[in-house]
């Protein structure tokens, strides 16, 4: 069985933290990481729309 204290301090912690990392999305202070685009034909990164090498 959880302690109700235990779940109420998690659930608190949780929030704040949500909060503290949508502040900072909206004020510009983090940005998301962008996934690296690899060419599966020649395994360059992709910078552009298409392969520059492939294409």
């Amino acid at each position: 069985m959880l302690d109700p204290h235990v779940m109420t301090l998690a659930a608190a912690t949780l929030g704040v933290g949500w909060l503290m990392a949508y502040a900072g999305l909206s004020k510009s202070a983090l940005e998301l990481k962008r996934r690296r685009r690899v060419c599966p034909s020649c395994g360059r990164q992709i910078t552009a729309r298409v392969c520059s090498s492939c294409a």
